[in-house]
């Protein structure tokens, strides 16, 4: 008998979804358990590795790091033997090349391979148990979550491409319940995708139901104001008048366009809104000098000024005096003068903010120059005034708003007073800037500042352990819509950042961060703040370096940047700077707090007692006024809430001794 060996049948592959719960099917469709969460993990991380694999170092550190490194390196190898037991037959799935861990070829067909392939079969067949990868997957490792959250994002990017394009495929073929069903699967991926939820509109109206068309509207509109605090966008908007125009729908009660008689129509998209500060020729005093040097330094000051998002800069002419600009709102209107004063060598150069309209001093300053020429004298005096002049336009504006009904207020000063109150960083402040800021968004959603601060509040909730996995996606919506609106402003971009940090997303955190500090001039409040993150991401060097470089700009800093500052000098072990900074008006929350009273012990001074009982009543207040269950007075009890702020868990370590030191019991 003649045998043909090439007739062998390949093995079958194992079917496996990440997507959503871990499975693996083996040949017959029998199903494949790993004993362990980290077993399957390791799996993903390999599977996801592709052809190139990944490093065994890599793999322990990730899913190990609490112990030494051979025990890591013992625990990936007992775990690899787990996995190759449970997945045992007639093929190695999994190859070990010198220090590389890579699937073998042909041995898997994953779910996550069909993304890129434009053929949707397998996600067809298990459409039910999509989701995001490895749902359900908690592992407690920094380095894991990491990686997790930035392949999830990715992976979760590509799914709702591909389930876009189903849906659109199955409502050309006429399977409009097959469409339906793709795009519910859609939407709850992202409740807030709007392509999807047009689509969801143009499948009822093709199925024959413009009624549910116009109720998924309805709902849409209510989630939206609810939730994010905008209305759908026009797009949406326009295909809901057509659909209703098509099916002689009646008119829904919400409104689709901004009407000429809305009392609110007035303030959206309106720049006259935005803050004008006019900047007059500098006056040249004394016999000696140079008489262009006051236009240039006005120029140079403007064009700085110029840089910030919330701010209409604009030449005035020198012989009037007063403000030069359009705008009809004087409230908004400030005016820039001063005076160059030189004498043998020697240049002093006056600074003045007045109210556009009242000529009443706002803000005023005297640099003392010598030894510089004037082209440095312009690089100089240009960057001082415009680290100075944006914040305290902002606040005087806010003050004025804050006298005033919010009724009365356009989306610009809405969005300062609810700057303003943000700053506070307290608990309190947090729920009344929301809802400043939410009525911001709504009068005009394309604020990027309104929805950069309206996301912030979000993000300190997580700091304070007040927030849920809601308010973190709240914060990435948020901080998304307003890069979207201004992707220029180098606040929106830092924000995106503090945004990536509160959902755990480290390394897309880390290069927004990284990134926006490269784009940054004299925006010194956007610097410092990226300076804080720097240290939530354990970089405590490098974050005391830009703090003091960007807060030292600042003779009279807000009370945020002593907050800062105090945090960064106890991580670096200057205990006795962050009792300075932390002990008067920077002592804005529960956090702060801790940080002092874990100061004054690393200090061992009696004043930890007192400081931690103020931690202590601070503490449990914020729990109180969100109606939370005040847990019991120990570490674990009130601080454990700051844990997910920081990457590595010896920061937060940090702040637990230092409160251990002070008096605090652990349980």
């Amino acid at each position: 008998m003649n045998v043909d060996m090439t007739a062998r049948s390949t093995p079958e592959p194992f079917q496996v979804r990440l997507l959503g719960g871990f499975s693996i099917l083996g040949p017959g469709r029998s199903a494949v358990e790993l004993p362990t969460q980290k077993a399957k993990a390791l799996f993903a991380m390999i599977a996801l590795a592709g052809g190139n694999g990944i490093d065994r170092a890599t793999a322990a550190s990730w899913l190990w790091s609490r112990g030494s490194d051979v025990q890591a390196r013992t625990n990936l190898r007992q775990t690899l033997a787990s996995i190759r037991k449970a997945l045992s037959g007639e093929v190695e799935c999994i190859e070990s090349s010198g220090t590389t861990l890579r699937i073998a070829a042909d041995t898997i067909e994953a779910d996550f391979e069909v993304l890129q392939q434009g053929s949707f079969d397998l996600l067809w067949a298990g459409l039910d148990c999509l989701g995001p990868l490895l749902e359900g997957i908690r592992i407690d490792e920094p380095d894991f979550q990491d990686w997790l959250e930035n392949t999830r994002a990715s992976l979760q990017n590509q799914l709702s491409a591909a389930l876009f394009m189903m849906v659109e495929t199955k409502q050309a073929e006429g399977d409009y319940e097959q469409a339906l069903r793709a795009n519910i699967k859609l939407l709850t991926l992202d409740e807030f995708d709007e392509g999807a939820h047009r689509q969801a509109m143009r499948i009822y109206t093709s199925m024959g139901a413009p009624a549910k068309a116009l109720r998924h509207y309805d709902t849409l509109t209510r989630s939206l104001d609810k939730e994010l605090g905008i209305a759908p966008s026009a797009t949406t908007q326009e295909l809901m008048v057509s659909l209703r125009r098509t099916a002689s729908l009646p008119r829904s009660g919400h409104a689709e366009t901004v009407s000429k008689s809305d009392p609110d129509a007035r303030h959206v998209g309106n720049v006259q809104q935005m803050t004008t500060v006019v900047v007059l020729p500098f006056a040249i005093r004394g016999a000696a000098g140079d008489s262009t040097l006051g236009a240039e330094m006005a120029e140079e000051i403007a064009m700085e000024l110029g840089r910030f998002a919330t701010l209409k800069v604009s030449m005035g002419e020198a012989q009037s005096r007063a403000p030069a600009s359009n705008s009809t709102d004087q409230r908004l209107n400030y005016m820039l003068e001063g005076g160059i004063r030189q004498s043998a060598g020697h240049v002093r150069v006056t600074v003045q903010l007045l109210d556009g309209s009242t000529r009443n001093l706002v803000w005023a300053e005297r640099y003392e120059r010598a030894g510089i020429d004037e082209m440095e004298l312009l690089d100089d005096i240009s960057a001082c005034v415009a680290a100075a002049i944006p914040g305290r336009v902002q606040a005087e504006v806010a003050e004025r708003s804050a006298r005033q009904s919010p009724d009365t207020l356009g989306p610009h000063e809405l969005m300062l007073r609810g700057k303003q109150l943000r700053d506070d960083l307290s608990a309190f402040a947090m729920l009344e800037a929301r809802d400043v800021l939410k009525k911001a968004v709504r009068l005009d959603p394309k604020n990027a500042r309104a929805q950069m601060y309206l996301s912030d509040t979000y993000v300190i909730d997580g700091w304070l352990g007040l927030n849920d996995e809601a308010g973190a996606r709240l914060a990435l919506t948020h901080a998304r819509l307003a890069v979207a609106a201004d992707p220029k402003d180098v606040f929106v971009q830092d924000h995106l950042g503090f945004a990536f940090l509160s959902n755990a997303m480290w390394q897309a955190g880390q290069a927004q961060i990284d990134s926006t500090l490269s784009k940054i001039g004299n925006e010194i409040e956007s610097n410092a703040w990226c300076g804080y993150a720097l240290s939530l991401l354990g970089d405590h060097r490098r974050a005391e370096i830009e703090v003091l470089r960007s807060t030292a700009r600042d003779p009279l800093p807000p009370a945020t940047f002593g907050w800062i500052r105090g945090q960064v000098f106890s991580f670096n072990g200057r205990y006795g700077d962050a009792v300075e900074e932390l002990m008067g008006a920077a002592s804005l929350n529960s956090l702060s707090k801790a940080f002092l009273a874990g100061a004054y012990a690393q200090m061992g001074r009696k004043d930890a007692s007192f400081a931690l009982e103020d931690y202590v009543e601070t503490r449990r207040s914020e729990f109180a006024c969100r109606q939370m269950e005040v847990p019991a007075a120990t570490v674990t009890g009130l601080a454990s809430g700051y844990r997910s702020m920081w990457k590595r868990r010896q920061d937060w370590d940090h702040i637990a001794i230092g409160l251990k030191k002070a008096g605090l019991p652990t349980e």
